[in-house]
């Protein structure tokens, strides 16, 4: 990874934080395709818990497609059961 300095020249920065910054945003970027897919479910969190069974359905209906981006995130279902027929289509 390369930062611009303030003359806009390239200046290198150390490997071990070069490694460090790639992973964080390769985690960020996950989750924001995680967000983003229409074909997996909904991220955690509260907020999200009235949409879930709505959004499972829609989902089964449509067959479970494949999700469209990979991730390095595993995606769950909310429950057991959601997971279980899931998993009839495709698996993380």
């Amino acid at each position: 990874m390369v930062l611009p300095d303030i003359l806009g020249s390239r200046v290198g920065i150390i490997p071990f934080f070069d490694r460090y910054y790639e992973d964080k945003i390769i985690e960020a970027l996950s989750i924001f395709v995680w967000y983003m897919d229409k074909n997996r479910p909904l991220p955690p969190g509260t907020e999200f818990d009235k949409f879930r069974q709505k959004d499972f359905e829609r989902r089964k209906a449509e067959g479970f497609h494949l999700p469209l981006f990979k991730s390095m995130i595993p995606t769950p279902e909310s429950t057991k059961e959601q997971q279980t027929e899931r998993e009839k289509y495709w698996k993380d």
